[in-house]
């Protein structure tokens, strides 16, 4: 901003941090500006990645805990993270009417405060708690992991419109992403060797090596990216079409979460996305109790083949290619159909056993893995241009609270699925222990094999019906994307090209003509 500009600025404690770093946008979206937006991920990763792979594993062998009390846990805190992320996005939306918000962002806010942050996930790994300690830790590090992320998601939707600049960042912050989720599983896997088999100690000091990792990265992020700052006027302008629509009830918030389901493209969104993650939960919880009890070999060799999502990162790289080419429809489609193969592969290896077996774990990794990286890459990938698809609805950009009510479902979903595990694993009379793995009954060994194999297939199979139905792609998106900014710069909404009428329609669930926001275009160019 130049001088005299800056100069002539109110200084009303609203327009003038309009100046700010945070509010300038840099111009085209780099590799190493997505790189740096990509770096949060590892806030997730820090604490997701970790507490997927081994918390329940880590409470049943050395805390004591049964299955489902470790389960019940995962519940509690999913749906208490469900609900504080639910009014998560609506307070990112809306911390722009506080000074503060305006001064840090309503999006870095929330970034600088996930640095300290990322610290208190070590307090979750000390064995020989009670469950309440367990209880209460795990609520406060998933309420916090989640809420924090939420308005970081939001921010390819504020920085750029670009498809691709958008692929680009999601692609990043997936590749990332990736590199993360194999170093939780390698650093767990190094530091087993280093320690006795009986000994909690590695659990503790992967997650401090993570989360000052994370520590440092999330500045690496909030110097690198930008949001829009609401000006005054914008302001006004949203309060005045709030109260109009709404009122200020709780009511009315109910109102406007429900409304999110109104965009056709955001239900079978979430179709995909819940049941596509309730598979990996399900996976993820039961694959160490795999590997050490029905397989016989040891955290070592888990921690090894999980670490084989080192291929995400090509994986990723490519997906992010072919999305500009193909439909995320085929896209889904076809990482779907590998992790269903995977699943062939562990019901082979645990009733023949051969004598090859690690060549096929192997292989139904990397399978698994692939078709992983595509269930995470898509999802992520696709939400930037769903809060779109809802502007040309309402003339709102309300990214935040789509992002929330998609955290606030996924979170009750994965908390479902954990405790779907837990208690399928105790119901079949599953061993707890304090100081190490113990001996299984057979009982419990089916049932861990039955959840890998027909529980994860039987939900990836109902994620391929729910992706078979969505048409949201780089060129239906194009077309929507060159009306709503048609729109946005007053154009009629008499003049709509049939075609895109249609496509606006399908993407929406909407029907074009029923959107009344647009309206006044025709009453502005009367006057």
């Amino acid at each position: 901003m130049n001088p005299q500009a800056k100069e002539n600025t109110a200084h009303d404690g609203w327009d003038e941090y309009a100046n700010k770093r945070i509010y300038q946008s840099r111009g085209k979206i780099s590799i190493w500006r997505a790189i740096g937006f990509g770096s949060f991920s590892f806030f997730s990763i820090s604490m997701q990645g970790l507490v997927g792979a081994w918390l329940l594993f880590f409470y049943t062998t050395f805390c004591g805990l049964t299955a489902a009390q470790g389960a019940s846990i995962f519940l509690i805190g999913r749906i208490a993270d469900a609900f504080a992320s639910l009014v998560m996005g609506n307070i990112s939306d809306n911390v722009y009417k506080y000074k503060i918000g305006r001064i840090f962002g309503r999006r870095h806010l929330f970034i600088l405060v996930a640095a300290p942050a990322v610290l208190i996930p070590i307090v979750l790994w000390v064995a020989g708690m009670s469950y309440i300690y367990y209880l209460i830790t795990y609520l406060v590090v998933t309420v916090l992991m989640s809420v924090l992320q939420i308005p970081w998601e939001t921010l390819p939707n504020e920085m750029t419109k670009n498809f691709n600049e958008r692929t680009k960042m999601s692609t990043t912050r997936m590749v990332i992403a990736g590199l993360g989720g194999m170093l939780t599983q390698f650093v767990p896997a190094e530091l087993f060797k280093y320690f006795s088999k009986g000994s909690p100690a590695p659990y503790f000091w992967m997650q401090v090596i993570f989360s000052v990792v994370t520590f440092i990265l999330i500045f690496i992020t909030y110097h690198s990216t930008w949001e829009h700052f609401v000006t005054r006027a914008e302001a006004k302008k949203l309060e005045d079409e709030t109260q109009v629509e709404n009122g200020s009830t709780i009511k009315a918030e109910l109102k406007n979460y429900f409304s999110t389901f109104k965009i056709k493209s955001f239900r079978t969104h979430m179709g995909i996305y819940l049941s596509s993650y309730f598979a990996t939960i399900l996976f993820s919880t039961v694959f160490v109790y795999f590997i050490v009890f029905v397989l016989g070999k040891t955290t070592s060799v888990s921690g090894f083949l999980q670490s084989l999502s080192i291929i995400s990162v090509p994986v990723t790289i490519l997906a992010g290619f072919a999305v500009m080419k193909i439909s995320y429809r085929q896209i889904y489609l076809f990482g779907y159909s590998l992790i269903l193969f995977s699943t062939f592969i562990w019901a082979f290896v645990a009733l023949d056993r051969p004598s090859n077996m690690m060549i096929w774990l192997i292989v139904g990794m990397i399978f698994y893995e692939i078709g992983l990286y595509i269930l995470y890459f898509a999802p992520w990938n696709v939400f930037p241009f769903i809060p779109d698809l809802d502007t040309l609805v309402t003339g709102k950009n309300r990214s935040g609270l789509f992002a929330s009510v998609m955290t606030f479902i996924n979170q009750i979903s994965q908390g479902l699925a954990a405790v779907v595990a837990g208690y399928l694993l105790d119901w079949a009379g599953f061993r707890q222990s304090t100081g190490g793995a113990v001996a299984q009954p057979q009982s419990a060994l089916n049932m861990i094999t039955l959840i890998i194999t027909v529980g994860v297939g039987g939900m990836i199979l109902l994620a391929m019906f729910f992706a078979s139905r969505f048409h949201l792609s780089k060129k239906t998106f194009k077309i929507f994307a060159t009306e709503l900014t048609r729109l946005q710069e007053g154009g009629s909404m008499k003049d709509v090209d049939p075609k895109t009428k249609s496509i606006c329609e399908d993407l929406t669930g909407v029907k074009y003509d029923s959107i009344t926001y647009w309206r006044k275009n025709d009453f502005a160019e009367k006057q």
